[in-house]
């Protein structure tokens, strides 16, 4: 009689390939939404499970952003059972969205994730300036390759998340690989070079040591080869001493 197949291993085979990175799609108008034309000068908000409190004008400040056109009944908005309007945001950080509009206070002290945190939310209200100021030297460097904006930040997120993933073990027995990030002068073409060079996992452009052409770039490209910065955020140079010798990032893996 013919054999009968092994049955499957529940077990999960690993995998080298990466999940491709969900398109950044944003939900801007929730379901039920609608427009409300009148609101109280007293607003009671709900901004993912957290109450906040503020008055119409401070929502008002900035016409252009999510909360100025929300509040300003251009945009659909939520209403909860209670009455409160209902931003299905992560609401953690929200307060520093109302200090900001309250007086243009900026919050300090943030640590890398909190930083990061902030900057999605920021960039889903619409606070140009705001984002600006929190993204300080990377987000104006990255902003000149292209990049800076919501899709940025999280394909920024996947690649911190996949490091630290890949740094993850039950049973880590390793050292660390320290590298240097800076302009390579001995190269034609003003290149940003790796220090060592010839790094495992890092996609070079030339001669085993060009990563690329500005810092960001090259910082990304390391990043994904599981490399992180040593002071983080790190100092990016401005543009205008890019390809000069007055800089250097440190980093590791």
């Amino acid at each position: 009689s013919p054999s009968k197949p092994a049955p499957a291993s529940s077990t999960p085979r690993p995998t080298s390939h990466r999940k491709p990175m969900p398109e950044y799609t944003p939900t801007t108008v929730p379901h039920g939404a609608k427009i409300i034309a009148e609101f109280p000068k007293i607003v009671h908000l709900n901004v993912g499970g957290r109450r906040f409190m503020t008055t119409i004008a401070t929502l008002r400040a900035d016409p252009n952003s999510m909360l100025g056109r929300m509040f300003s009944g251009e945009h659909p908005v939520l209403v909860d059972g209670d009455g409160s309007f209902v931003v299905d945001r992560d609401g953690r950080h929200f307060h520093h969205i109302l200090n900001y509009l309250r007086d243009y206070s900026v919050p300090i002290g943030l640590s890398r994730v909190d930083r990061i945190e902030l900057l999605k939310e920021i960039d889903f209200y619409g606070l140009r300036a705001m984002y600006q100021i929190v993204g300080g030297p990377t987000v104006a460097a990255a902003a000149m390759s292209g990049g800076g904006g919501g899709p940025w930040l999280q394909s920024l997120t996947y690649e911190l998340a996949q490091a630290e993933a890949a740094d993850f073990s039950a049973n880590t027995h390793s050292h660390r690989v320290y590298a240097r990030l800076r302009h390579g002068s001995e190269y034609s073409g003003d290149w940003i070079v790796s220090s060592p060079r010839n790094l495992p996992n890092v996609e070079y452009e030339l001669y085993d040591a060009c990563l690329a052409r500005d810092p960001i770039t090259a910082l990304n490209k390391m990043g994904a080869a599981g490399f992180r910065p040593c002071m983080d955020p790190p100092d990016v140079p401005p543009s205008s001493k890019c390809h000069s010798d007055c800089w250097e990032i440190m980093m590791y893996k």
